[in-house]
């Protein structure tokens, strides 16, 4: 795990960097002189509102996003901009993808500089659905947040907290928009993405062990297993189901949870916990900034267990350095996302009908996330069963893939571009 890979700078040579600082004057300058070369070639590109939109997108960022992103100290004073791993993986994957449909649509004469347009377009939709999802799937974590803090919080996009599904909505909204205005075809454009977008996919989950998110639950069987370090995400969500402190706990039917077994060498046991005290609450309280020696790093927690109405407190030095063992998951979703890429590859020249490749592997996926998500130990259920919100969307999925398979195969035979020479 590497949540943050570095820090960019808040200032260079006394000069800030973002808002209306250097990036944002050689933005401009940038544009003054594409522009120029743009007027004198004499003909002006036939996208070039989506060439104008991307500068525009790009000031925004700079100006105004990017620095409310920035680290900052508890009196609010800017430290720099944290690229974060999880960011840096889902731009590597969406870098991936567009090369290998570029490639594939060179192979079907498609112009490499549409898939870029359509790729940049499909990256936004599927951010913001992505995040979308994200805040309201965990709405009650932005509770006492003004409008525009719940905004800002939105927008934090490269600390992780994007959902796969709302990322593959949004982008095939966003895609499915930009082929009806360029007039291109959907369902052949949609088999033609196919393998990218699960490209993209396996790297987005590498950025998911980086980040520490999409976590497994622990694993005591003898399987491959991975810990995460010290207050990480799976880490903090161990303390507060006990784990890490030595307790078993089992939920009551009133909705309050007891203690059903207290491990002989763990801290629970060390502290005098036993076995049927009842748990009020287990919170974790952040250190204040001023033990805090690294703002990139995970904040240092100190956990108060109140039980049977005694309040237990458990101090950062007492506890492990690594969490539990669990199941990696974000390793086996990136492994298998790869070879879904790597099937639908070879898939894409077979059909007869345009829509079935990409179909088949939203089928598969579909098979495979509801699979995997069993692993996992970050979701609840749902709608008062076990399954969590991903599996239900999942079995939605399939019955759409399959029924639309079905309906697409009883039309005539017909391929927008001829998959032959591919």
């Amino acid at each position: 795990m590497r949540s943050t890979l570095f820090i960019i700078p808040h200032e260079f040579a006394g000069w800030p960097l973002l808002g209306f600082g250097a990036l944002f004057w050689g933005l401009i300058i940038a544009f003054v002189i594409w522009g120029i070369f743009q007027l004198k070639s004499k003909s002006m590109q036939h996208d070039w509102l989506s060439s104008v939109s991307v500068w525009g997108l790009a000031v925004l960022m700079v100006s105004v996003i990017l620095p409310q992103i920035e680290l900052r100290t508890e009196t609010g004073i800017p430290l720099g901009l944290p690229i974060r791993g999880y960011g840096v993986m889902v731009l590597a994957g969406l870098m991936a993808g567009i090369g290998i449909t570029i490639w594939r649509g060179n192979q079907l004469g498609v112009q490499g500089e549409r898939i870029v347009s359509l790729g940049f377009w499909m990256m936004i939709g599927g951010v913001l659905g992505a995040r979308l999802f994200y805040v309201i799937q965990k709405w009650d974590q932005f509770d006492g947040l003004t409008f525009f803090e719940r905004l800002i919080e939105s927008l934090k996009l490269t600390e992780g907290g994007l959902v796969i599904y709302g990322g593959v909505f949004g982008g095939l909204a966003a895609g499915t928009i930009y082929c009806l205005r360029n007039r291109m075809a959907v369902l052949a454009t949609a088999d033609l993405i196919a393998p990218g977008f699960l490209i993209g996919l396996s790297f987005g989950r590498l950025g998911c062990l980086l980040h520490g998110c999409c976590y497994g639950g622990i694993c005591t069987a003898d399987l491959p297993s991975i810990t995460f370090p010290k207050f990480s995400v799976p880490y903090q969500a161990q303390l507060e189901n006990g784990r890490l402190l030595g307790i078993h706990l089992a939920s009551r039917s009133d909705g309050n949870s007891v203690i059903e077994d207290v491990e002989p060498q763990g801290l629970a046991s060390q502290h005098g916990l036993t076995s049927g005290a009842m748990v009020q609450s287990i919170q974790l309280l952040k250190l204040s900034d001023e033990e805090t020696t690294n703002p990139a790093l995970p904040s240092p927690v100190v956990t108060e267990l109140r039980a049977d109405n005694q309040l237990y407190r458990f101090w950062p030095n007492e506890l492990l350095t690594r969490s539990l063992p669990v199941h990696p998951s974000q390793i086996y979703a990136s492994i298998n996302a790869l070879l879904l890429c790597v099937l639908v590859w070879l898939i894409q020249p077979i059909p007869k009908h345009d829509g079935i490749a990409f179909l088949v592997a939203i089928l598969l996926y579909s098979i495979s996330r509801f699979l995997l998500e069993w692993i996992r130990s970050d979701e609840a259920g749902q709608l008062g069963t076990s399954f969590t919100i991903s599996q239900i969307i999942s079995a939605c999925g399939f019955i759409t893939a399959t029924l639309t398979i079905i309906g697409i195969s009883l039309r005539p035979a017909s391929r927008f571009w001829d998959w032959r020479a591919a």
